[in-house]
This record gives structure tokens, sequence and C-alpha cells, in this order.
């Protein structure tokens, strides 16, 4: 048996020597049943934090590795047990030395037939475990207590004993392959000794990661079952770590899906005010939780009028004239728009609420946009928000509507194709939607911005829904507002009876294919 450190070989001196069959295995030797003691020829310095000792074993019953450090120190360990070769890595500290190591039995006059090693050696300590293959070595397990429980269930480390909860809580990471075509809809099931809690995953074609906050769900995991997961389906990566409570000074988000964003406590926000959120999907994707509708329009309502207002766009407006006028309830803003306002405001001197300057520190911060000697530039995606003086209904109808404009910001793909299905649009269909939007008062002049909200329109609801949406409910209202164009509306309905089923169709396609989500649901976790 060799030792590997970081892919060097060293020899290892076993003792008392065994037949070359027999190495790596738990024996009777000296009335006690353990393996061999196997000291390196050469004693490992631990010089990184980073570092930590694996091995690679199965056993069908717990076992304890005897780690033989420096001064005669012993350390150990305790090994869960697995019917399938596992990986187990425990962290060192900096200045360690390994001289050796042994296994045994967890009672030491009991004979355990099933353990073997594979392999031991040094490598970079990852917390988490993840899985290498469905063949062979199936499971790489790290850190204290992780350790396969039953098909597809994961055990690990009660980390509320470890943690310090007061001011952080436990996020569960959770990484996935999947190469069907949503056809599957697995369970995810988090548990402790007293609670558990279940949740649908929109399994997303080539997979994704998904995040499980304790604050939310109400208690801290330690441990996730994967049920209905079918052959397509894949765990690649399961990471247990504490997350700050503490608001952060550089405005860093909390990684969520949109699912776990609609369902994230506001007892778990690190402020009052607001939680600013990553998409999963879309990281460059930042979603802001206002905590209510005064706060938001303080934050962005000027903002709204400069982007994409009709009568005010390009122009800053103030507070005075501002507190009269009707903005969003919703929003979303790409990066080029977010660094046009502000680099025009600070050309202008002109004097912005302290909310406006807090979001532009969350910008900057999560370099959404860039300080430059002339104002501002863009990097890349945007911001969308809510708040939760909404409505659960109306707040996952907003964010579903907002997130298509998020992903028109990221994919320039997916703005390509969609502004196909604009163009092959006949006139009059055009003009559906310029007086559909000019109604809404949007900045018809903007033609990224009709395209964007074409879009957004017509993906905010499901397929099956988008017909009665815009028949029974949107065109009766319009027609209220306009009775005057109620014979135009009755021609467009006569010539292009299908245009909103057919041109949502082409964009679910599109999007389904570009990003594996579909008309009406951007969550993945429910």
């Amino acid at each position: 048996m060799n030792f590997i450190g970081y892919g060097v070989e060293i020899s290892l001196i076993e003792k008392p020597g065994v037949k070359g069959i027999d190495e790596g295995k738990i024996l009777l030797l000296n009335e006690k049943y353990t393996t061999p003691l196997y000291t390196l020829k050469e004693s490992w310095l631990v010089d990184t934090a980073a570092d930590s000792f694996y091995i690679q074993y199965s056993s069908k019953t717990e076992t304890i590795l005897e780690l033989h450090l420096d001064e005669e120190d012993i350390k150990e360990v305790h090994l869960p047990g697995s019917e399938e070769p596992v990986r187990y890595q425990i962290p060192l500290v900096q200045g360690n030395i390994i001289n050796g190591f042994r296994v045994k039995s967890i009672d030491p006059v009991k004979e355990n037939k099933t353990f073997k090693i594979f392999g031991v050696g040094i490598e970079k300590f990852n917390s988490g475990f993840s899985v290498i293959n469905s063949n062979g070595l199936s499971v790489t397990v790290i850190s204290e207590g992780f350790k396969i429980a039953a098909s597809n269930t994961y055990l690990f480390a009660d980390l509320s004993k470890k943690a310090d909860l007061r001011f952080n809580q436990v996020r569960v990471s959770f990484t996935y392959n999947y190469t069907g075509n949503g056809e599957v809809v697995p369970e995810l099931v988090l548990f402790s000794d007293n609670h558990k809690e279940s949740f649908g995953l929109n399994a997303r074609n080539g997979g994704s990661e998904v995040h499980f906050y304790s604050n939310s769900i109400g208690f801290v995991p330690t441990g996730i079952a994967v049920k209905n997961s079918g052959p397509d389906f894949s765990v690649t990566k399961i990471d247990i770590s504490s997350f700050s409570t503490l608001a952060p000074f550089e405005y860093d988000p909390v990684p969520a899906d949109i699912g776990t964003m609609l369902e994230y406590k506001k007892s778990a926000w690190r402020r009052n005010d607001w939680e600013v959120f990553s998409w999963n999907l879309f990281p460059d994707i930042l979603v802001i939780d206002y905590r209510d509708y005064a706060l938001q329009a303080a934050s962005l309502k000027r903002l709204s009028f400069f982007v994409e207002k009709e009568g005010f766009a390009g122009n800053l407006v103030n507070n005075e004239t501002l507190s009269k006028l009707h903005g969003w309830n919703a929003h979303d803003y790409r990066a080029k728009d977010l660094a046009a306002f502000f680099s025009f405001a600070e050309e202008q001197k002109f004097i912005l609420n302290h909310e406006e300057h807090d979001l532009k520190s969350i910008l900057l911060s999560n370099k959404i946009i860039i300080k430059t000697d002339k104002g501002y530039d863009p990097v890349s995606g945007g911001i969308l928000s809510y708040s939760i003086e909404s409505s659960p209904r109306l707040r996952r109808l907003f964010i579903t509507h907002e997130g298509y404009h998020g992903v028109f910001f990221s994919n320039l793909d997916f703005v390509t194709e969609v502004n196909v299905i604009w163009d092959n649009l006949e006139d009059p269909e055009k003009q559906f939607w310029y007086n559909f939007l000019g109604w809404k008062r949007y900045d018809i002049n903007n033609s990224y911005l009709i395209v964007n909200e074409f879009m957004a329109y017509l993906m905010q609801q499901s397929i099956e829904n988008v017909e009665s949406y815009y028949k029974d409910y949107i065109i009766p209202k319009y027609l209220v507002a306009f009775p005057e164009r109620t014979e135009e509306m009755n021609e467009f309905l006569l010539n292009y009876p299908d245009h909103f089923l057919e041109n949502a169709e082409k964009i679910e396609e599109a999007v389904f294919r570009l990003n594996s989500i579909s008309a009406g649901e951007l969550r993945c976790l429910y």
C-alpha cells in the first residue's frame, strides 16, 4: 500500500507485516481486531490549513481511524459504515506532522470481515461530499459525520452543535446532474430528528445547484433524502456550511433559486429593510426583496421613469414631481440602463436618495456596474425587485414576469431568437403590443423594451393559460379604457385568433432549449 501526498508516493512501513492479500484489512493482531500500523517512511508536515488526510475504504459497520501525529499524539476519528467504497476526509491543523495510521473495530474484540482500505493520502480539504461515478468509488464522504444511510439518503453532522447559530444559519447546497427532458420531478426531503420538509425539484437539463437555509425552513437539517429521481438524475455534490446572518459590508447576496426566494422568511433577512439574492440559474441577476412599496419606490421609482416610462425616459424627475406619479410594484433593469442612470445623475450633479445610493453600492459590490473616470460602465446581468407587501399570488406573478426579463438580460442567444419571432409578426400584431404597452405607460419608442415586454407578458403564465389571460382578462379591460378601439380589436382577434398561443409556444420552445425553463415556472424548488 502506498501513501499519496498530492500525487507524490510515500512508502509505508507495515507493523506487523501481513500477506499482500491481507493488506488494508482488519485482522486479529495482538489479541485485538485492527489493521497493521502503517508508518510513513517520510513524515508529512501539514504546511497549509487546506490539507486533509483521506482514506478510501468500505465497511458494513462503523470503525475507528487512529491517526498518529507528532509527539505521540493520536487522533481517533469514527469512520461511518458504507458497503460501497467511500472516500473520507479529515481536516488537519497547520503544523501537524503525520507519522502513521491504522483502523480498528469499534469493539476491539469483535471481528470485522468487511473492512478494506483502497487508498490513503493527503489532499486539499473540501466541505461537503461529491459523487465520483456510479461504479467503483461511488461517493466521496468528507468532514465529520457524513455517510450514506440508505439508497439516496445522506446524513451529515448536526452543525447546530458546532456553528454559533446566534450569528449564523446552516446552508445545504445540493448540486445534481440531469440528462432527461423534464419528465422527472424528484422530491428532496430535508430532515432532522424532529422535523421534516419536502420540496419538489424542477430538474433542469444538465443540472444546477439549489440551496436550503435553516432559518428559512425552520430547523437545522441533519440529512437529505432524494426520492423519485429516476435513472437520468444523479447527485454530484452536497455541501453543508454555516451562512452568516449578519449584514455583510460588501452586500454579498444570498444564492438561491426563485422558489427559495419566494419562501424565504423575513425573519431570516440580514437587514430589516431588504434582502438581496443572486439567482442560481443566472448568478449575475440580483433579486432585491423590499420590506414595503414605499422603500422600494424610494430606491427604484426614479430609475423606472428614467429607463422606461413614456414621456420621462432619459430624464431625472425630482422627488416632488415623483411623489405624484405611479411607478411599478415590481422592477427589472439591465446593467446598461443602471450604469446610464447613475452616470447621468453624476454628470448632472443630481441629488439622489440615500436608498438609491444603497442600490448603487449593491451594484458596485457585485460588479453589475463598475466606476470609471467618466461615470459608470455596465458589466453584465442586472436586478429584479418586488416587495413582501404584495400578496403571495402577486409575488409569484411578479417574480415570474421580472425573472423572464432577467433571462433576457443574461442570455444573448435568447434575445436573438425572441427578436426573430418579433420581426416575423405582421404589422397588426405588432400594433396590438404597441397599444397594450402604451396603455401600461411604457416608452413605446424603446424597441429593446418593447420586445422584452412582449416576451415577458407571454411567458409570465403557463401556455395553458395564455389565451384566457389575454382574451378573457386583458382585452376586456383594455376596451373599457378605449371603447373606440373595439372594432380594431375585433378585427385583430378575427385575423389572428392564435396570436398569443402560437407566439408563446415559439418563445417557450426557445427558452426551454436554451435554459431548460418553461412558461409560467421559474422555480427550481417548490
